[in-house]
């Protein structure tokens, strides 16, 4: 009796540290270090709920309260995380048969940060194979690597709701270099090419830098249909689509890294 007693106020003891520790992180100065709105009300409903359960006697509410909450977990953690990919080195480092869990797996050991709890789980398991979710992606890419597939994407009323951009990454084939081609699918609000902004090609700019571009985007599986047909025809297409929710403006290759996740 006494044991279970004890165990019993244990239970309540650790989940009351839980709240108070969720609690405490999420109202930390710097936001970049606090934790979500969301997962601070549903880490804290959720442990309320475990708590009330346990009193209540039913701890097998709290063990399928707490159970799913840690089923949860790794999906929203992945889901909020970004793989960074350099076009460059796209095609040299994944082949074109690479598919989109290829990648993630890959780039997923190699991006700064994400793979923090790893280390908890056992042997080579990492969160990335424990999600529902694939992370987000970010390439990337030359302005002078982009290229328009000449596909668009048009609503019922006939407009232009997103264009369909290739960019090209060099990968050394029987000592030959081929471009290894991604599809993007961008929404026209997206700036890609800003108003101002100088395109011309010549053999000086096209050798350099022009205009760095961060795309942000979802992997999605490559789209059916006559047009992507033929563009397989003519290019070695990868067999995924990066669906852009947001592009940037980098000024050089190298701060990829410089802000803070």
């Amino acid at each position: 009796m006494l044991k279970s007693v004890f165990g019993e106020y244990a239970s309540l003891a650790m989940i009351g540290v839980a709240i108070i520790a969720i609690l405490a992180n999420s109202s930390t100065i710097d936001p970049e270090d606090s934790i979500p709105w969301e997962v601070t009300l549903a880490g804290t409903c959720a442990l309320s709920v475990s708590a009330v359960a346990m009193v209540a006697k039913k701890p097998e509410v709290a063990y399928f309260v707490m159970g799913t909450l840690a089923f949860l977990a790794p999906t929203y953690y992945v889901y909020h995380r970004n793989v960074d990919i350099h076009n460059w080195s796209f095609g040299t480092r994944l082949s074109l048969k690479a598919s989109a869990a290829d990648v993630v797996a890959d780039y997923w050991q190699s991006t700064p940060n994400v793979t923090n709890f790893d280390h908890l789980l056992p042997g080579p398991l990492t969160l990335v194979q424990l999600s529902l979710a694939n992370p987000n992606v970010r390439l990337f890419a030359n302005a002078t690597e982009i290229l328009h597939s000449g596909i668009e994407l048009r609503g019922a009323g006939g407009a232009k709701t997103h264009d369909y951009l290739l960019v090209q990454s060099p990968r050394r084939v029987k000592r030959e270099v081929a471009a290894i081609m991604t599809l993007l699918k961008v929404p026209v609000e997206l700036d890609v090419w800003p108003d101002g902004a100088d395109m011309s090609m010549d053999l000086q700019i096209a050798s350099g830098i022009v205009m760095p571009h961060l795309f942000s985007a979802r992997l999605l599986p490559l789209e059916k249909g006559a047009a992507v047909a033929k563009l397989h025809e003519k290019h070695k297409l990868r067999p995924f689509l990066l669906d852009c929710f947001a592009v940037e403006f980098r000024p050089n290759l190298y701060d990829l890294y410089d802000e803070s996740r």
